[in-house]
């Protein structure tokens, strides 16, 4: 009897000193194709980070941010996409206006960036972060300066790698929730939409692009050695074309990269801008949709990597029901081939607009959000890692020039926020110092266990002796 007790005292402080099992977290890298497989299906915060005002007098993060008609963004409205059920997050950003000649980032607008892609990461979201409209159309008012064209590259191509170098320097410590993507839509010297019109040259200058990108970011070291990587087509298009002239880049990791593609498909429906009159799902939309999702799984399967949808949608056009049939397809086509699709929000609700999530009131359309939901796959909860810590935001050299009431606003915002970084990092160093040592804590129980089994033996033998 005395042994069964004994072995009933030690069971009970052994149990008690195991810790609960946690859920699988992102403690070590995951293969690109993993993390594809464990996105469900993403939103754009677009028109915001990635807006641009050649006519602001006064640029500063938060003029520039919301000079494209949305508000400011805030944690409440990342929370109520994570809420909502998506898992993933695409964070556009245009750098042109917040950087030298050199490419060098002003401390003001990657602070502003490095503050959102937190809120997404503590809200438990996969975070794509990339370099949007300083590609795309350029001339006039726009302020693109990465074009399709091996004279371009030769000339920015150190200013886009110390740009990318800025960048990957800032989250080297992240987990590999976070991804980054290299370049958004690059057009040809003719700002030439789905295909090139300018020769070949215009697919070697994306290639060029897509390995300066890939050897910057892995130069940086830290977890960017092992960092998923998106790399874009031409103008992300998905023309036969276009798919066959994309190079995959060589990389120093093997399966960490990724390629992504848009496909508003069929235009002629998913924009006015296509067929104003053209307004309703039918067959040819499926089988546009088909033989586009046919030709981007035969892709991917070429290439050996996964492939995203970064940006799809259709526009607003007072047809929601058939917007949200479109919506339910299109991911389910997709998720039968594999491939994950990210519905690009303009933060416009009203005709022409591809807005789901009110972002002043945290609404959503319910027909086009459920139709995402509902068809996409389970997916798997983005869990941070136990052993990454933040770090604080890299001063970056060589900063913008700014004028002296930037600079006051600027130091403002520093302030404002070296507040609030203390306050998470007290909160942060008090989780920490709270966390049970699990190991110290095995250590103690097996010395309170072996020292009740010598009690109860000593125990046993004096009755035993009367």
């Amino acid at each position: 009897m005395k042994k069964v007790l004994s072995a009933v005292v030690a069971a009970l402080f052994m149990l008690a000193a195991v810790p609960e099992v946690s859920p699988v977290r992102a403690d070590t890298p995951m293969t690109a194709s993993e993390q594809v497989s464990a996105m469900n299906v993403g939103w754009n915060l677009g028109n915001t980070l990635d807006a641009y005002g050649t006519w602001i007098n006064n640029v500063t993060p938060s003029a520039v941010e919301t000079c494209w008609g949305n508000p400011v963004t805030t944690r409440a409205m990342i929370a109520a996409v994570r809420e909502r059920g998506f898992n993933t997050i695409r964070i556009p950003v245009t750098w042109a206006q917040f950087t030298d000649s050199q490419g060098n980032v002003d401390a003001a607008w990657m602070s502003r960036v490095h503050e959102v892609v937190d809120w997404a990461l503590d809200e438990g979201l996969y975070v794509i972060l990339n370099v949007h409209h300083d590609t795309g159309e350029h001339g006039s008012d726009k302020v693109c300066w990465l074009i399709a064209d091996t004279g371009t590259f030769d000339s920015v191509q150190q200013r886009f790698a110390n740009l990318w170098t800025n960048i990957a320097n800032e989250f080297k410590d992240y987990d590999n929730r976070l991804m980054f993507e290299g370049y958004n839509e690059m057009l040809d010297m003719n700002n030439s939409w789905n295909a090139p019109t300018t020769g070949n040259g215009a697919y070697d200058a994306v290639n060029s692009f897509a390995q300066v990108f890939v050897d910057t970011v892995r130069a940086t070291g830290g977890n960017n050695s092992t960092r998923n990587l998106i790399v874009n087509t031409y103008v992300a298009s998905t023309d036969q074309n276009v798919l066959n002239s994309f190079v995959l880049p060589t990389d120093t990791v093997s399966n960490h990269l990724i390629c992504e593609v848009h496909a508003y498909t069929p235009w002629q429906f998913c924009s006015h801008e296509g067929d104003a009159s053209y307004t309703s799902f039918d067959q040819n939309c499926k089988d546009a949709i088909d033989g586009m999702m046919n030709s981007v799984a035969s892709f991917s399967s070429s290439l050996g990597v996964p492939v995203i949808i970064g940006e799809f949608g259709v526009e607003s056009q007072n047809n929601d029901a058939d917007r949200a049939e479109y919506a339910a397809y299109y991911v389910q086509q997709a998720a039968s081939r594999g491939i994950r699709c990210i519905w690009w929000d303009n933060g416009i609700s009203d005709y022409g607009g591809y807005g789901i999530l009110d972002r002043n009131a945290l609404t959503w359309n319910e027909g086009i959000t459920s139709a995402l939901i509902d068809n996409a796959p389970a997916g798997s909860d983005a869990q941070p890692s136990q052993n990454t810590e933040e770090t604080e935001p890299v001063q970056t050299t060589e900063p913008v020039q700014t004028s002296a009431s930037e600079a006051a606003t600027a130091e403002t915002s520093a302030v404002t926020e070296t507040a609030q970084t203390s306050v998470e990092t007290d909160n942060s160093q008090e989780f920490h110092e709270n966390k049970v040592n699990y190991p110290l804590l095995l250590i103690v129980g097996a010395v309170v266990v072996a020292a009740a089994y010598t009690g109860l033996f000593l125990l046993g033998r004096k009755h035993a002796k009367k």
